[in-house]
């Protein structure tokens, strides 16, 4: 061993201290793992990570308000999430070595969803709710050509995406909500024929 040079220590219950020497023993497979004592990074130990309730609350709060409040494509929607986010659970790799071929087939189903929402309504949220989701189903297909990608990068990729799709959800029942309410104080119909998206 070199003069001078520091030990390097090992990392808590006997898990590898830098990301590079982990990186080499799993050969490139998968990053750190996720809630796992093998890999550096943890929804638990992470300080800069959101807990686990926030993505839960978002979920049930735009939910809950599609099927109160919105229109028939928010409830679609909102359905489509629900089993998608719950196939996602317990199909879930523990491990992320790989893709996550669970996850991949609801978010693919759930892609083929939105699209039909999209080529059918007369309103703007499922176009970018499809767009947020067809980039969740590229991450996958980025993982699954090149498993090169690191388990961090890959599990952020999917819930930033899915959170985006929840966001154009939400906006598109606060939307509806709004217009019933502004057209039922005018006495007005909801829709005319031949009416722009909106």
């Amino acid at each position: 061993r070199a003069a001078g040079r520091p030990r390097r220590r090992p990392g808590p219950a006997g898990c590898p201290r830098s990301l590079e020497s982990h990186f080499a023993d799993q050969h490139g497979q998968a990053d750190w793992t996720l809630d796992s004592c093998r890999g550096s990074f943890s929804l638990q130990l992470a300080s800069y990570a959101l807990p686990p309730w926030v993505g839960l609350a978002i979920a049930v709060i735009v939910s809950g308000g599609a099927f109160w409040k919105g229109g028939r494509e928010e409830q679609i929607a909102a359905g489509g999430l629900i089993l998608s986010w719950l196939v996602t659970i317990v199909l879930r790799d523990p491990n992320w070595v790989g893709a996550q071929k669970g996850a991949f087939v609801a978010d693919t189903c759930l892609l083929l969803i939105l699209l039909m929402l999209a080529l059918r309504t007369k309103r703007y949220w499922p176009l970018a709710a499809t767009a947020f989701q067809l980039l969740c189903v590229l991450t996958h297909i980025a993982r699954i050509v090149d498993p090169g990608v690191r388990a961090w990068a890959y599990a952020t990729g999917q819930v930033i995406w899915s959170q985006w799709v929840f966001f154009a959800v939400g906006v598109g029942t606060w939307n509806r909500w709004r217009g019933r309410r502004r057209l039922a104080l005018a006495g007005t119909p909801m829709t005319a024929p031949g009416a722009p998206r909106r």
